[in-house]
């Protein structure tokens, strides 16, 4: 496998990921979570308790789904030799609040829908961008976990 600028040649080749973080709350609305050296902070907006001052928890399940499309895109292309210069990643989630609210039992807390946009720059050809979507489809790791919980 090619090594990438600040990337180690064997990091693919490693068996396992363990990703931990961890939250510290505020309040009911407002948290701030350490990931690796970082900080994210974490609110809701003003009509569920917060102040909106920053995502959403359910904002950063669909950053983190469009942030992992984006990779494997490119990733993937990367691998397959097909040209990719950039993209412009939609996710959007419907959710009802019915069941965290506590009114309805009998559907979903989470997301009961999530549709993600790609559109990819780049000289790919129409039969590469397919093998391309399919394979990023296939093999993101967010999109896996979101589909099987």
């Amino acid at each position: 496998m090619p090594s990438y600028p600040g990337q180690e040649a064997n990091v693919m080749a490693q068996p396992l990921y363990t990703g931990q973080v961890r939250t510290v709350g505020e309040s009911m609305a407002r948290s701030t979570t350490e990931a690796q050296a970082f900080r994210i902070f974490m609110d809701e907006p003003v009509e569920l308790g917060g102040s909106n001052g920053a995502p959403s928890p359910l904002d950063f399940i669909l950053a983190a789904h469009a942030g992992c499309l984006n990779y494997m895109t490119f990733f993937i292309a990367r691998e397959l030799g097909i040209p990719v210069t950039g993209t412009d990643i939609t996710v959007k989630g419907s959710l009802d609040p019915a069941k965290f609210a506590g009114t309805h039992r009998d559907i979903r807390a989470g997301y009961q829908s999530l549709t993600a946009t790609i559109h990819v720059r780049g000289g790919a050809t129409p039969e590469q961008l397919t093998r391309l979507l399919t394979e990023v489809e296939t093999r993101c790791p967010v999109s896996d976990n979101l589909a099987h919980p």
